[in-house]
């Protein structure tokens, strides 16, 4: 057909039936309630497979695909499926497959339900099933409109850039055994809600967990100890005054056991609190 310039790469490619444009990329997300699977600039036109997992009947998935060619005869792939039940149930996979399939690119999603945390700290899973020798691991946190990158992983360098250092902490041991969970260290409830997003990158694959977090502060258990120790105290008070005009032996006893009671008390309020802080 002719040669044909790919700007991206400054290169020129004879279009015949031998000729391969590889794929480059292939990025999946959630839009409303589908799947939706992208790859662009690649020839010929590829094509696209779906699985999921814990596996299901492939014809359930509604699978929708549309191929488009631009001016310059390189092919954009688009293919989306709904989701089946609740987001949380399945892993989504979606390989595109060039067309002498050499190559096979497949990118996964994985929606995991909301955490809800009122505890000290929280791990927030991210898992993948076949690790990668070499890959790139991102976790980014997303609150409202606004999106950050906290922590990153390279294994071929072994270099680690933690955002959040005093927050977060991850084991890199378990990454490279394709357990990239996140540790938080004692979030807090403004600053730690929000969705977070966990990406290996390896060759041609692509591994997104999901994850949305909502931080609750728990209740300090004040109202009871509180009550306790007030109604010791003043009975503490007024048995205090009552012998300073009445010497009584008994009560010169209960004053001092309400006063060794009063200390265990409040031996325990602060060991309550002190472990909650």
């Amino acid at each position: 057909r002719g040669l044909w310039n790919n700007s991206a790469k400054d290169v020129k490619l004879k279009m015949n039936n031998t000729t391969i444009l590889k794929i480059k990329f292939v990025k999946l997300e959630m839009v409303e309630e589908r799947l939706i699977c992208l790859s662009q600039n690649i020839y010929p036109a590829p094509e696209v497979t779906w699985a999921t997992d814990p596996p299901t009947d492939t014809r359930s998935l509604q699978n929708f695909t549309r191929k488009t060619s631009d001016s310059k005869g390189l092919f954009t792939i688009e293919s989306s499926i709904s989701v089946i039940g609740n987001i949380s149930d399945h892993t989504y996979f979606c390989s595109v497959v060039s067309a002498d399939e050499m190559q096979v690119w497949t990118a996964s999603l994985h929606h995991q339900g909301n955490y809800l945390l009122t505890g000290s700290g929280l791990l927030v899973p991210c898992m993948v099933t076949q690790p990668c020798h070499n890959f790139t691991l991102t976790w980014t946190f997303i609150r409202t409109t606004e999106s950050i990158v906290i922590f990153t992983y390279d294994s071929r360098t072994r270099r680690t850039a933690n955002l959040w250092e005093s927050k977060a902490e991850l084991d890199i041991d378990q990454a490279h055994l394709g357990n990239g969970s996140l540790h938080l260290l004692n979030p807090d409830s403004l600053g730690h809600s929000g969705a977070y997003i966990c990406t290996f990158y390896g060759f041609q694959m692509r591994h997104q967990v999901q994850t949305h977090v909502n931080i609750t502060v728990r209740q300090f258990p004040f109202s009871f100890y509180f009550i306790i120790i007030t109604f010791l105290n003043i009975l503490y008070i007024l048995i205090a005054v009552y012998i300073t005009y009445y010497s009584n032996t008994l009560f010169i006893i209960i004053y001092y056991t309400i006063n060794i009671f009063t200390q265990y008390i409040c031996s325990i309020y602060h060991i309550i609190i002190y472990k909650i802080l």
